[in-house]
């Protein structure tokens, strides 16, 4: 009976402990904004956010399809998802901070441009709505080096532009998206040319 009690109170001690330190290590991070950017450099990026070229309505529908929730994840659920599961969407805002140049810069260990990323995120959602950030998001997605943004695998593939495209065609985009070494890329004959098999 006492060994119970006290793995018990241990137990109890720890959960109090471990959501101590996971609430201050949140606020910590959501106060700590202005050490991953500049306020200078966050308006930058917002306002390239904000207008951007529009993607088209029925690539949001079937990305939202492929990943449902997505328009609506935002990084504290992402958060709170990921404690209990690990079948996580990335929230917009996380995957737009990722994207930015401003979450990694060279010389950065993954630990500290991952925390760049959270604070950069946090802060977009105060300001951008994720269909704005997603939108931003994968107009910058680096595929390969060779292709940056669904615009140019769409042009690349299809030979038109993303807003002809037909469900099918977008439905593939989006799968590009989840695995981007799918992405083939052009043999290149002499003077730059294609070669085609």
């Amino acid at each position: 009976m006492r060994l119970r009690k006290k793995l018990l109170k241990f137990a109890i001690w720890f959960i109090v402990v471990g959501v101590f330190g996971l609430c201050s290590t949140y606020f910590y991070l959501k106060s700590t904004w202005r050490d991953v950017l500049s306020e200078e450099e966050l308006d930058e990026l917002v306002a390239r956010i904000e207008f951007a070229d529009d993607l088209p309505e029925r690539f949001f529908e079937l990305y939202e399809e492929a990943y449902p929730g997505v328009m609506t994840t935002t990084l504290n659920k992402q958060m709170m998802k990921s404690v209990f599961s690990n079948d996580v969407i990335k929230s917009p805002s996380l995957l737009a901070s990722t994207i930015s140049k401003l979450s990694r810069v060279d010389g950065d260990s993954t630990r500290i441009s991952r925390r760049k990323a959270y604070v950069l995120a946090w802060k977009l959602e105060e300001v951008a709505d994720q269909k704005q950030c997603l939108n931003w998001a994968l107009k910058n997605y680096q595929f390969t080096p060779e292709f940056k943004g669904v615009d140019n695998i769409a042009r690349y593939y299809y030979v038109k532009d993303l807003h002809s495209l037909n469900d099918e065609e977008l439905k593939s985009i989006i799968t590009l998206m989840k695995k981007p070494s799918l992405v083939s890329i052009p043999k290149r004959g002499p003077l730059g040319t294609y070669i085609t098999d």
